[in-house]
Formats: structure tokens, C-alpha cells, sequence
């Protein structure tokens, strides 16, 4: 935890004096092209801009940062698909994977930057031929596979951004459609990322830097997520899938780069 303490400490100089106006700006517009990649996709946009930052800041404080800008971005995308979401399978994702979400959280702030970057990567890796398994044999689940997804969804959800990944099949089992999917999956992950924000908050992750420089990005990614949505609205439940799964390998290769550089 003293290292962590230190990290957040140097953090918050080097954002005061060596990120430029130029270097703000490139990540300004990379957090509104991942709002309206989040909102045409439902949930490759906060780990898409993680990644970003993961490069410019550090693994360990890309994720902090990310939790209080996903609470901000989620809220919006919750009130733009509010008539789409699946509420019985909102609940019952977040009474079972909510708990496991603490934990993970805790745990999350002991671990170094090298084992998060290697579970982002084994966790996308893993997501792949669980959906595809799951596509090919138009499985269909009934309410106790989505809750024991959510218990592991919880564990993965407290230490990475983006765990929608490995959630997506078992609801998207369930045959709800891509809007009833990105509506339900904004609000499971509203609750989830508000939980994380509370625990990092609660130790040395999160001080009030990062936490203002988290709102900001989440306030700038609201046009994107409202940008996004106009374009999930006019594409089909395949194309969909296909758009998220070519980002899937995308960040697989990304993460594992960030585990062994």
C-alpha cells in the first residue's frame, strides 16, 4: 500500500507539470472516440480508453481514473437506453456479482502493474470462445447461469475495466437484443464502477486529482455515448458482434505487450 501511496503521489505531480496542453487535448479526444465507441458497442469503450491510458499513466492509476470517468459515462447511457434495459436481469447480476466486486477491488490495490495487465489479457482471451461457443450453439440460459456468471463477473470487475466481456454470453443468452444489452449491461456496470470508486477512494489509489481528472474524462465521453447510441440503433445483432469481437483481439494483444514490457 506505501507504494501505491507513492505512485498516486508522483502521479499527481507529473499531471500538474509534465502532461502538455497538447498531451490533455489527444486524451480529451480519445475519451469522446471511446464514449461513442462505448455507445455503439455497449462495452468496449472504457477499456479501450484504459488501454490508452494505461500507456500515457501507468496500469494502476489508468484504472482508478477510469472508475470515476465510466460512473459519470455510464450514468448517461443508463438514461439513453432506460426503456431497453432488462431490470430482473440487472438485479439479478448485482446481487450476486456486487460482493464479489468489493473484494476484487481490495485485492486490486495489492497487485502489481505487470499481474493486472496479464489479467486484462487472459480474461479478453478467455471472453472469445466463450461467446463464440455460446453463438454457435444459440445457447440459451435460464436464471441461474447469468447468476454464477455474475459471481465471477464481480471477482474480474474489481480489478480490470471491461469485464462486460466475459458477462456479454450469459446475457446475451438470455436473448435479450444489442439494446436491451447495452442497457443492461450500463446499469450492472453504473453500480459496479460506483462500488470500485468507493473502495479505491477509501485507500491511497484514488486522491482528488485523479478523481477530478476521472470526471472530467467521464463528462467528455457523453456526446460520444450519445453519438454511439444513434449508430447501435441502425446496426444489426451480428455486426455488433463482430465489431466487438475484432476489439477483443485488439486489446488482448495490448494487454499482454503491457504484462511482459
Amino acid at each position: 500500500m506505501a507504494e501505491v501511496a507513492e505512485l498516486s503521489t508522483t502521479l499527481s505531480t507529473n499531471l500538474s507539470t509534465n502532461l502538455s496542453v497538447g498531451l490533455l487535448l489527444v486524451i480529451a479526444l480519445c475519451a469522446f472516440l471511446t464514449g461513442m465507441l462505448h455507445g455503439a458497442t455497449g462495452m468496449a469503450g472504457g477499456v479501450v480508453m484504459a488501454a490508452i491510458l494505461s500507456h500515457l499513466l501507468g496500469i494502476k492509476v489508468a484504472i482508478p481514473v477510469m472508475t470515476c470517468a465510466l460512473v459519470i459515462s455510464h450514468s448517461s447511457r443508463v438514461f439513453i437506453y432506460r426503456k431497453d434495459t432488462s431490470w430482473i436481469t440487472t438485479r439479478t447480476v448485482l446481487f450476486f456479482g456486487l460482493p464479489t466486486t468489493a473484494v476484487g477491488a481490495f485485492v486490486f490495490t495489492y497487485l502489481d502493474p505487470a499481474i493486472v495487465a496479464f489479467i486484462f489479457a487472459l480474461f479478453l482471451a478467455t471472453s472469445i470462445p466463450i461467446k463464440w461457443w455460446a453463438r454457435r450453439n444459440e445457447i440459451r440460459t435460464g436464471p441461474a447461469m447469468p447468476a454464477g456468471a455474475s459471481v465471477v463477473w464481480g471477482g474480474l470487475a474489481g480489478n480490470v475495466v471491461g469485464p462486460g466481456f466475459f458477462l456479454a454470453p450469459f446475457l446475451l443468452g438470455t436473448g435479450m437484443n444489442r439494446l436491451s444489452f447495452a442497457g443492461t449491461l450500463a446499469t450492472v456496470t453504473l453500480a459496479m464502477n460506483f462500488l470500485k470508486m468507493l473502495v479505491f477512494g477509501s485507500t491511497s489509489m484514488l486522491n482528488q486529482e485523479l478523481f477530478m481528472m476521472g470526471i472530467g474524462l467521464g463528462l467528455i465521453t457523453i456526446p460520444g455515448n450519445w453519438l454511439g447510441s444513434r449508430l447501435l440503433r441502425n446496426m444489426t445483432d451480428k455486426g455488433h458482434g463482430r465489431i466487438v469481437d475484432f476489439l477483443t483481439l485488439c486489446l488482448i494483444v495490448n494487454f499482454f505487450y503491457l504484462a511482459i514490457a
